[in-house]
């Protein structure tokens, strides 16, 4: 079958350049890269928005925690704001 698809024209220069280093055409490439991606096993429907959302509320809460640590750490107990206004003086 055929099938006509929009890449990016630097990603499409990528891939040729890589695949002619290797001897390959880029219709053995995009067979495989499909291949590859079939093999994987998918996820439950619906469970990578809840997953992103799980990562992105585990990393928040480690930057908060490392802010926490930082401002408890400090040793001019002075906001960053307080300083500042206090040099532009």
């Amino acid at each position: 079958m055929k099938a006509t698809i929009e890449i990016p024209d630097a990603l499409y220069r990528q891939i040729k350049s890589r695949s002619a280093l290797g001897g390959r055409s880029i219709r053995d490439v995009t067979i495989e890269a499909y291949q590859n991606w079939l093999a994987e096993k998918p996820a439950p429907y619906g469970t990578s928005e809840r997953d992103s959302a799980t990562v992105a509320d585990t990393w928040l809460a480690a930057w908060e925690a490392l802010g926490s640590d930082v401002t408890e750490a400090a040793v001019d107990p002075r906001t960053t704001r307080e300083i500042l206004l206090e040099d532009r003086r």
